[in-house]
């Protein structure tokens, strides 16, 4: 059967393509045309199935590379999963490292400021073996002993202040300071009184000592901040001591100054200015042997002058100066008598 195309039917829209309206145009028969098509297609089709045959071990290797790099990609995907996750765990780890130095940060700002006051309170709490040696062993008049006694002085001051703060560490060394302190008490207690009497004896320029005394004026200071009753019977030795030293000065200054009073008394007849005639008369006699000397100055500036700056005056000594003096002047009277002969 032969179609024939009229230009005024109106064609599916199939019909469109160009080889169907070349094979309409034509008038070839389509069954035909369809075994033809139908034939070249198996032909073709028996082609690509001996291509496919030919390429067989290239296909199965093919399948092998693809099921290879499937597995390669199936790994690089686990091991990129498992990168993710480490990933996150390190990006929880680094903002827990941050947090951490932060916190560390300020424990070293912290640490940093305690650490002067804390070093200066371990210092002044430590008992160490140069102090114990320095009270223990090292001589009163020594300058080891004098240095480790400030030292013990501010330590037992600290000590105390901090036992009202309820600081434990005091328990640790208030035991071994309390024996330090006692044992340096006792030595300057002998010390002191040692020295004291020292002002007993016979003869002695008290002076001396007393200044050596007052270069150790901090163990009294220290006995009285630590121990008042020990301070109180040094006290009552001294006193007691230089009371009697003084008495006796005085004593015998007094003894000699009334030697030296004059046991006539000046009248009003005896004034430097009345006449000499003045006071004559038959129940008048002169009361005065030297009248010319009671109203001196003499050398009594001298003591404004010169003797109120100068040294005291020891008797003894004073008393060795005046036997000098006398056997001097008595050996040149001596000598002065022979030569008159």
């Amino acid at each position: 059967m032969i179609f024939f195309i009229n230009s005024e039917l109106q064609l599916p829209q199939d019909f469109e393509d160009d080889v169907v309206q070349e094979v309409l145009k034509t008038g070839t028969d389509l069954r035909q045309y369809s075994r033809q098509i139908e034939k070249e297609l198996k032909e073709v089709e028996n082609r690509s199935i001996q291509d496919y045959i030919k390429e067989s071990q290239n296909i199965a290797s093919l399948h092998n590379q693809i099921a290879a790099c499937d597995n390669i990609l199936e790994r690089m995907e686990s091991m990129l999963m498992n990168f993710q996750l480490d990933l996150g765990s390190i990006s929880t780890e680094i903002l827990y490292l941050q947090k951490k130095s932060v916190i560390m940060s300020q424990q070293l700002s912290n640490r940093q400021l305690i650490r002067g006051p804390l070093s200066q309170f371990i210092e002044d709490m430590t008992v160490s073996e140069t102090l114990i040696m320095g009270i223990m062993d090292a001589p009163v008049t020594e300058k080891e002993f004098l240095l480790q006694l400030q030292t013990l002085n501010h330590k037992i001051n600290f000590v105390k202040e901090q036992s009202y703060k309820e600081a434990k560490s005091c328990q640790d060394v208030k035991e071994i300071l309390e024996k330090l302190k006692i044992k340096a008490m006792s030595k300057i207690r002998t010390y002191i009184l040692e020295q004291i009497y020292k002002f007993r004896k016979p003869m002695t320029n008290y002076q001396v000592p007393q200044n050596n005394m007052l270069k150790y004026k901090f163990f009294f200071e220290f006995v009285l901040a630590n121990e008042r009753n020990v301070a109180e019977e040094i006290c009552g030795e001294y006193i007691g001591t230089m009371s009697k030293i003084y008495y006796s000065y005085f004593k015998s200054y007094s003894t000699r100054l009334m030697k030296l009073q004059f046991e006539e008394g000046a009248t009003k007849d005896d004034l430097m200015g009345v006449e000499d005639t003045a006071g004559r008369g038959i129940f008048h006699k002169n009361s005065l042997k030297n009248r010319g000397t009671v109203f001196s100055i003499g050398n009594r500036a001298d003591v404004l002058n010169i003797q109120l700056e100068a040294p005291i005056v020891v008797p003894h000594t004073a008393s060795k100066v005046r036997v000098h003096v006398s056997i001097a002047l008595a050996a040149c009277c001596g000598r002065s008598c022979q030569s008159a002969e």
